[in-house]
Parts: C-alpha cells; structure tokens; sequence
C-alpha cells in the first residue's frame, strides 16, 4: 500500500506563504514611502554613515543659521560705520572753511552724525558696545558734555569684548567692533575744537584769527588720520561680510551633499521597488495557489 503524506509539504508551503506575505507588505511599504525601513534598522550596515550624516547635517544647518544672522548684523554694521565715516567727512570739509561764523554749526551736525551712527542697534541691541549689547556705547549727546569730560575715554561705556560668532568647526568670525576702537580719535578731535571754541581763542570768527587758523589746520591733519582709520574699519567690516558669505555657501553645499548622501542609502529606486512589489505579488499568488491545493489533498482524489 501506498502511504500517502501531505504535512511536511504543507508546512513548507506555509513557510512560502508567509515570506512571500513579508516580502508583498515590505515591497509595498518601499513603494509608498519611498525609503527602504520605517528606522535605521531598513538601512543594516549602513545605519552608522546614515547617524553620522545626520549628526553633520544638524551642524552643518546650525553654522549656516549663525553664518545667516551674522551676515545680518555685518551688513547693518556696514552702513553705520560708512554713516560715521560721511560725518567724519563733514568734519573735514568743515574744517577746511576760512569763514568762522557757521564752522561750529557745521562741526555740530557732524558730531551728531557721529553719535548717531556709533549708538546704532540691529535688532534691538546696540552693534558697537561690545558684549553689553544693551546699553549705548556713547555717554555724551553734545559737544559740551564731550567737552567737560576729564577724559575722552569717559565718553564710552561699551565693553572690551568684542562679539565673536562660530560659523564653522573651527572658524570663529569677530561681528561686532568697539566704539572706543573705532571712534576714540574722532572724539578726541570733537573735544580739542569743543574746549577750544569756549576757551580764551574763541568763537570762531570770521575771518579767522590767525591762533584759530593755526588750530583749524593742525587739527585737520588729525581729523584726516581718524578718517582713515575709520575707512580701514569699514574694509574689514567686508571682508567679514565675504568670509561670512563664504561660510553660508559652504554650509548650503555640504547639507546638499550630506543630503544627497543620506538619500542614496535610505531612498529606494522608484522602478525598481515598482518591480519588486509586482514580483512579490506573483509569488505571494503562486505561493498561495500552492498551499491551497495542498490543503485540499485528500485519499478520495486517488480513490476515485
């Protein structure tokens, strides 16, 4: 007699359908998300580049937020300090005038310009007080407080820490300058004229004595000096605001190619998770029709 034995058949075509099952639900999972896994675990060997590469992509959107922020405030510096260096100007056209009678108004206006553009805030927070970013850089509003001060030092109350910005692994970019760095000159200019138009020489009149003419063009050389300092403060300003721009395009390229590196490993093909998912089908079907016959086996189908 013929033994006939169908459970060890069976039980490997369930197996069969089962995988095939697995393989349908993981193919349709690609196909409609796009990614090979829900978590790193889809990606196997590979999920320790694909953690490092987010970890860079983090750093790399951070640098370039900083980088964003700082270009920003460089260009805000920019036209304060280009305000200063057109007041300065003034200064120095004023002082080239013979006629006495409006030198000081001049002077005045220049003065205020000064002021002005050293008290600049960006953001709420004043750009030339160092790391005390919330007060005014400058403690005298006129000529006559600038005047009576012992000192031209005492005319400032910004800090002496200039604000620094990270915007690389290891690239820290200065983002703010002093006003006493920058102005300490310029001032003391403002307060020789000052005390000398309310001391025995003065006013100015016109035409000019000749001590005022004297004091006029002697000044003048020191007016010319400041400026050029100032015309030198508003070139590095730029080249921090190229470096700062450099950086932000660094920061963009290096997120697209982590991106781009990120995506060839967890994105699937979409043809190719299209055919998968058509293969799965088959087989699944195939396995199926399999394990159904198999199931139906019975001694009456070799009796009859």
């Amino acid at each position: 007699m013929t033994r006939i034995s169908t459970s060890g058949a069976t039980q490997s075509a369930l197996l069969d359908l089962m995988r095939a099952q697995q393989s349908l639900f993981q193919a349709q999972q690609e196909l409609s998300t796009g990614k090979k896994g829900n978590d790193l675990k889809g990606v196997g060997y590979q999920a320790e580049t694909i953690a490092a590469s987010r970890t860079a992509l983090s750093r790399a959107l951070s640098f370039e937020e900083a980088a964003i922020r700082s270009g920003s405030r460089l260009d805000a510096q920019n036209v304060a300090l280009e305000r200063l260096s057109d007041s300065v100007g003034e200064l120095r056209s004023a002082m080239t005038s013979k006629d006495g009678t409006f030198i000081m108004q001049e002077i005045t206006d220049s003065f205020y310009g000064a002021i002005n553009a050293l008290n600049s805030q960006h953001l709420g927070s004043y750009m030339f007080s160092g790391t005390r970013d919330d007060t005014k850089p400058m403690t005298v509003s006129t000529l006559t407080e600038l005047a009576a001060l012992p000192v031209v030092g005492d005319a400032f109350q910004n800090s002496d820490l200039e604000p620094t910005v990270q915007i690389d692994q290891n690239t820290n970019v200065t983002v703010g300058r002093l006003a006493s760095d920058i102005a300490t000159d310029i001032m003391a200019s403002f307060k020789r004229i000052a005390e000398f138009e309310a001391g025995p020489n003065g006013p100015f009149v016109d035409p000019m004595t000749d001590v005022q003419q004297a004091f006029v063009i002697g000044e003048l050389q020191n007016i010319v000096a400041a400026q050029d300092a100032i015309i030198s403060v508003v070139g590095m300003n730029g080249v921090m605001q190229a470096q700062v721009e450099s950086s932000q395009q660094s920061q963009k390229d290096r997120q697209n190619f982590l991106i781009g590196m990120i995506k060839d490993i967890e994105d699937v093909d979409p043809a190719e998770a299209a055919t998968r998912f058509q293969t799965a089908q088959n087989v699944l079907e195939v396995s199926a029709k399999t394990f159904a016959s198999l199931t139906q086996v019975s001694l009456l189908n070799y009796l009859r």
